[in-house]
């Protein structure tokens, strides 16, 4: 007798049942209080990474803590958790913006069109191949600011008008 080969194997294993809103608002408290009394916590935010994925958190004030380490907004997200609030951030304080001079202004900017102006090259060259393909125009939306200067010149190009900041160091050209 020949054995059934194609039988299909029934894919089974433990698997932990669902916790509750409640079980899982308690596993971030506790891996929060433990945060705040180590220095140096630094497997504990992965811990409380994996806990906040659980929760309803919204993942970018996640990122935000997590990524920063800050102690002071988790104190706040905790309290709202417990309290049953929605989750918000306080919004950060503005960053004083110098005054440029003019010179410092027409070289961040040169510096700003000619990296976007090699980006730009860059994509095109890479979508059509071949010899007989016509290519394709590469739009950019917005390309992260260039460290030749420092972020404050880009913010203080943006309050002048001459760029527009998308977040997160991006930034693209007024049309």
């Amino acid at each position: 007798m020949s054995k059934n080969k194609n039988k299909k194997k029934k894919k089974g294993g433990y698997k932990p049942p669902m916790q509750s809103p409640q079980d899982i608002i308690e596993t971030v408290v506790a891996v929060a209080t433990q945060i705040f009394e180590l220095d140096d916590a630094g497997p504990l935010w992965g811990e409380l990474h994996k806990a906040f994925l659980k929760s309803e958190v919204d993942s970018s004030v996640v990122a935000k803590i997590i990524m920063h380490k800050d102690k002071d907004e988790l104190k706040q997200v905790v309290a709202q958790l417990q309290e049953g609030t929605a989750i918000k951030l306080a919004i950060s304080e503005e960053i004083d913006v110098p005054e440029l001079d003019h010179e410092t202004q027409i070289e961040a900017m040169r510096c700003f069109r000619k990296r976007l102006k090699f980006m730009i090259l860059d994509r095109e060259s890479k979508l059509g191949v071949g010899p007989l393909t016509g290519g394709k125009d590469a739009s950019v939306d917005s390309m992260m600011a260039p460290h030749d200067y420092p972020m404050e010149v880009w913010l203080a190009l943006t309050v002048g008008g001459q760029l527009v900041n998308d977040g997160g160091g991006f930034f693209h050209v007024p049309s």
